[in-house]
C-alpha cells in the first residue's frame, strides 16, 4: 500500500512539475520577453525583433493593409515611414513582415500567421539571393579554377568557368536547415518538423531531437536572444550607452557613420536636461583634445584627455535652455582602416565616437525597423566610377589582396556563374514553395505582388542574359492568377552606386525604391 502511495505521489509531483514548468515557459516567459520594452536599434537581434514586431501587426477588416515581406533586401529597400506618408491619403498602411535571410520557404511556413494579420496585400520583395543559391552543385568543381576566379574578382578581371551537369542539392539544404538555420529552429520548429520529419531523420537523431525540444519549450527556442531586450534597456537606462550596434542619437549636420563615429569637426543640435550637457564620447588615441563651442561661439569645453577610451563630458550651457546647437572639434583624425578595416574598401576619416543616444533625451521604443541615413551609404553615391569599383572589390571580395572576407557573397556570385552555364531554366524547392505560398494567400482572398528586386549591375551582368535567368523571370510572371502581379524593379536601378553590396540598396537609393514600391502598392489596392 505504501509503495502504491509512493508511486502515486511521484506521478502527482511529476504532473505538477510539468504543468508548472509549462505555465512558466508558455505564459510567464512569453509575456515577460515580448512585454519588455523593445529599445533595440536598427538591424539588431533580428529574430527577437521579428517575433516581437509581428505580434503587434494587425489590420482591421476595413483597413487597406499591406505587408512588406522579404529578407534584408526588403529591409534595405523600403522605408515604411516614407511609404506610409506617401500612401496616407489613400488610407493605406504598410507594415514590415521581414527579417534577414527570409526565403520563399519561410513565406510558406508563415502563411497562416500572415493571413491572421488580415492584410489586403502581401508585397514580397524577392531577390535571387533569397533562393538559397548556396546549394547549387556541379559534377566537378575544380578548386584551383574557383580560387583563381575569386582572386580575379579583386581586380575586376572577367573569367568564364564552364560548369557541367548543374543541379540543386536538396539533401545539403535539408542538412543545413535542420541543424543550423535560425528560422527553422527559432520561429517555426514545430511546423517545419511536422512537414519535413522524414528528411530531418535522415540528417541524424540530434537534429530531430533539437527541433523537437525547440518545438516543445520556448526557453530552448528563444535562448539565443532571451536577454537582448533586457540588455538594451539596462544599457540605455542604467549605463552610459557605450555598448551598442548602431547609433540612435541626434544626427550631426555633417552626418554620422552608422556605428556612431563622427567627423573630426561637426555641428549638432543637442537636447539638454535643465541646461546641463552630460554625454559619453570615445577617443581612439590618447592625448586627444576636445573643444566644444556654444551658439554664441563661446567655448564651453576644452580639455586634453591623456587616456584613450570612453570618457564622460559634462558642462553647463549658460542659456539654461532645453536645446542648443554645439560645435564639436577633436584634434585627432582617425583612419577607418585602423578602426574597422572590414567595413570600408577605401579610407574614411573619423573623429570621435558618440554614445548611442547622444544629445537625445528620449529613449525611443520600436525603432529596430527604422533605418537612419549614414555616411556609410552617402559616401558611395559621391564616388566616381573608378573609386567605386576599387572600393567595392576590396570591401566585398577582399581587402588589399587578402582572402575573401565575405565568403557567402563570393559563393552567391559563383552560384550565378553556375546558373549562367545552365542551358535551360529549372526549379528547386524554394521556387516550388514560392508557388505554394502564393496559391495559399490567393485562396484566402489576399492580393500578392512579387517584386524582382534590383541587383548591383556588377553582379547581375554575370547571368542576366542566360536561359536560366530569362526562364526565372517568365516563371515569376506566371506564378499566380487573378490576385497576383509581378513587378520588375531592375530597370529602375541601373547605377551601381545605388548599391552598398551585391543586392542591398544605399539609404539614398532606398528612398527612390520606397516611392516606387508605394506607387505599386497604391496602384494595386486602388484599381477596380
Amino acid at each position: 500500500m505504501n509503495q502504491k502511495k509512493l508511486k502515486f505521489k511521484i506521478l502527482y509531483l511529476s504532473i505538477l512539475f510539468i504543468a508548472l514548468f509549462s505555465f512558466i515557459d508558455r505564459v510567464v516567459l512569453e509575456n515577460l520577453l515580448f512585454g519588455f520594452p523593445n529599445e533595440l536599434e536598427w538591424d539588431t537581434s533580428p529574430w527577437f525583433n521579428f517575433l516581437e514586431k509581428r505580434r503587434r501587426i494587425q489590420f482591421s477588416e476595413n483597413e487597406k493593409g499591406a505587408l512588406i515581406v522579404g529578407s534584408s533586401v526588403a529591409l534595405y529597400s523600403s522605408l515604411p515611414e516614407r511609404m506610409n506618408e506617401r500612401l496616407k491619403n489613400a488610407s493605406i498602411r504598410t507594415e514590415f513582415y521581414s527579417h534577414p535571410a527570409l526565403t520563399p520557404s519561410d513565406l510558406y511556413f508563415y502563411k497562416e500567421d500572415i493571413t491572421s494579420k488580415k492584410p489586403k496585400l502581401v508585397f514580397f520583395v524577392l531577390n535571387p539571393a533569397d533562393l538559397q543559391l548556396d546549394f547549387l552543385i556541379t559534377e566537378k568543381e575544380n578548386e584551383n579554377r574557383l580560387a583563381q576566379y575569386k582572386q580575379n574578382l579583386l581586380y575586376q578581371e572577367k573569367s568564364i568557368i564552364d560548369f557541367q551537369n548543374l543541379e540543386y542539392s536538396e539533401k545539403a539544404l535539408d542538412d543545413v536547415s535542420a541543424k543550423t538555420r535560425h528560422q527553422n529552429r527559432m520561429i517555426y520548429p514545430a511546423q517545419y518538423l511536422r512537414e519535413k520529419y522524414k528528411d530531418i531523420l535522415k540528417t541524424g537523431k540530434s537534429a530531430f531531437l533539437s527541433l523537437l525540444s525547440r518545438s516543445l519549450f520556448l526557453v530552448v527556442r528563444y535562448r539565443s536572444f532571451l536577454y537582448d531586450p533586457m540588455d538594451a534597456w539596462i544599457e540605455n537606462h542604467l549605463r552610459s550607452g557605450r555598448s551598442y550596434h548602431y547609433y540612435t542619437g541626434i544626427i550631426p549636420e555633417e552626418g554620422i557613420y552608422l556605428r556612431g563615429w563622427a567627423k573630426p569637426e561637426f555641428s549638432i543640435d543637442c537636447e539638454l536636461k535643465n541646461g546641463n550637457f552630460e554625454e559619453s564620447v570615445f577617443f581612439q588615441d590618447k592625448g586627444t583634445t576636445l573643444k566644444i563651442w556654444g551658439e554664441g561661439k563661446s567655448i564651453l569645453f576644452d580639455k586634453t584627455f591623456p587616456k584613450s577610451g570612453w570618457h564622460t563630458i559634462q558642462f553647463k550651457v549658460p542659456e539654461k535652455s532645453d536645446r542648443t546647437k554645439l560645435r564639436i572639434v577633436s584634434d585627432k583624425k582617425i583612419s577607418s582602416l585602423q578602426v574597422d578595416a572590414r567595413i570600408f574598401g577605401t579610407e574614411e576619416i573619423y573623429g570621435i565616437r558618440l554614445s548611442q543616444n547622444f544629445c537625445r533625451n528620449e529613449i525611443r521604443k520600436h525603432i529596430s525597423y527604422i533605418r537612419i541615413p549614414g555616411l556609410d551609404d552617402s559616401r558611395i553615391s559621391k564616388m566616381d566610377d573608378t573609386t567605386y569599383s576599387k572600393d567595392y572589390a576590396e570591401r566585398i571580395y577582399g581587402y588589399k589582396g587578402e582572402s575573401s572576407k565575405m565568403s557567402r557573397l563570393v559563393t552567391l556570385r559563383m552560384a550565378k556563374i553556375k546558373l549562367a552555364s545552365s542551358p535551360k531554366f529549372f526549379v528547386w524547392s524554394e521556387l516550388e514553395y514560392l508557388k505554394k505560398g502564393i496559391e495559399y494567400l490567393e485562396s484566402k482572398g489576399i492580393q500578392v505582388v512579387i517584386v524582382n528586386s534590383p541587383e548591383n549591375p556588377i553582379e547581375r551582368e554575370v547571368y542576366e542574359s542566360s536561359p536560366w535567368y530569362k526562364g526565372y523571370i517568365s516563371y515569376l510572371e506566371g506564378l499566380g492568377k487573378d490576385k497576383y502581379k509581378f513587378k520588375n524593379a531592375i530597370a529602375d536601378f541601373d547605377d551601381k552606386r545605388s548599391f552598398f553590396d551585391p543586392h542591398h540598396l544605399t539609404y539614398q537609393a532606398s528612398e527612390k525604391a520606397s516611392d516606387l514600391y508605394a506607387d505599386w502598392i497604391l496602384e494595386t489596392l486602388t484599381e477596380k
